[in-house]
């Protein structure tokens, strides 16, 4: 009856521990930050696990540059379009990197001037805003009869491209 025991206790222990290292030594996040710098490298590498591998430089010397991963591949898509310029990167250290190289998870990103980290534009939606905001300026010249008539004339003569702008408007 002991022997039954241990036969089916055995496997459940087992495999609980390993589920605890698993979580332990892959999952669980000794730190948080964020590293700011050029983003110098990333690609995609490994011989059995292929991983999003990157480098950012914050400063001169060996001492200042941040060797990373990245998990999400939507994340690593938009740094790779990223790369050479400066950016804030967000981080998650671990206590293994594996199947990765590094500790370092990069969990989201932030370019450093500002912009929007979204590199893929609806251009559509940008000429759509632009021509309000064009016919906007426009009717607001429009509380002056005369000086409505004297813009529509001078951009009529100086640029049709722009004039064709203007009439859509109306």
């Amino acid at each position: 009856m002991k022997k039954f025991k241990w036969k089916i206790l055995f496997p459940v222990l087992f495999l609980t521990i390993l589920f605890i290292m698993k979580f332990v030594v892959l999952d669980y996040v000794v730190s948080d930050g964020k590293r700011v710098g050029n983003l110098t490298k990333i690609s995609k590498k490994g011989k059995v696990f292929k991983t999003w591998e990157g480098t950012i430089d914050e400063g001169y010397g060996e001492n200042l540059t941040t060797h990373f991963s990245v998990k999400d591949e939507k994340l690593a898509q938009e740094l790779y379009a990223y790369e050479g310029k400066q950016v804030i990167l967000y981080y998650e250290e671990h206590f293994s990197g594996f199947p990765r190289d590094t500790k370092y998870n990069i969990v989201s990103w932030t370019p450093k001037d500002g912009t929007t980290n979204n590199v893929n534009v609806d251009k559509d939606l940008l000429e759509k805003v632009g021509k309000t905001l064009f016919c906007s300026l426009l009717g607001s010249l429009y509380s002056s009869k005369e000086l409505y008539n004297k813009v529509k004339e001078h951009v009529k003569s100086a640029n049709p491209y722009v004039f064709n702008q203007y009439e859509s408007c109306n």
